[in-house]
């Protein structure tokens, strides 16, 4: 099955001995000389970077949560235009639970690496092969029913697991494999009312105007008209 990640291991990491590690307590502070930065940039720059509480945070475990951290981070570090090192420096906090004792061991075998390393390795991680497997699965097999789903809350469930799936899809493509799991009818119904350039919000709404009002995908509409003589 081919995916979309770079499935290659790498180098095996040694075991590093199991050491007792402290949370240190971080400032939202950082040495401007370190950063090759002048003093007074570095401080205009940490007047804008974001409080440590308000960066993403990454447990590991759960279904796509690695992606969200991944675009999470990508997007501090290019709106803020921050160097490397101040990115890095705050993963022992913005890793948790599982995530955070991956972490350590990799941080203790490899020192200080780029984000760019980091992000490669999140990714060899966490989407392997049995992680793809387990979302596709769970895609495939949460068909819509109109008589119990939402179509928000639905919808956006869908999208996220396949933007992290496929994360170069279109945004047309993302929405016709969203449709093809309503249902045939519900899926023409909603197809006839949109675009190629409908956005995801015109879907959504599309979805719900159909479902509410005219009761097509509906168990009930199914056993009227098959029940009619």
């Amino acid at each position: 099955m081919s995916t979309p990640f770079n499935q290659n291991e790498g180098k095996r990491i040694p075991n590093p001995q199991v050491l007792e590690v402290k949370t240190p307590q971080l400032k939202n502070e950082f040495s401007t000389s370190s950063h090759n930065l002048e003093p007074s940039m570095g401080k205009a720059l940490l007047k804008e970077v974001p409080k440590l509480k308000e960066w993403p945070h990454f447990t590991g475990e759960r279904e796509y949560d690695h992606m969200g951290f991944i675009r999470g981070i990508d997007m501090i570090k290019e709106d803020f235009e921050l160097p490397d090192r101040l990115v890095t420096e705050r993963f022992n906090t913005s890793f948790t639970r599982s995530a955070h004792r991956w972490y350590i061991k990799l941080r203790q075998a490899q020192g200080h690496q780029i984000w760019t390393w980091w992000k490669t390795q999140i990714i060899n991680k966490w989407a392997n092969d049995a992680w793809i497997f387990k979302v596709e699965t769970a895609f495939e097999s949460a068909k819509f029913n109109a008589d119990k789903d939402k179509a928000l809350p639905c919808f956006c469930q869908k999208k996220d697991r396949l933007t992290a799936l496929y994360p170069d899809m279109s945004e047309f493509m993302i929405h016709t494999k969203i449709l093809r799991q309503c249902g045939g009818d519900l899926e023409h119904a909603v197809q006839s009312r949109t675009t190629e350039k409908s956005s995801a919000e015109d879907i959504i709404n599309t979805l719900e105007v159909v479902t509410t009002r005219t009761k097509i995908g509906s168990r009930v509409n199914l056993k009227t008209r098959f029940n009619t003589p």
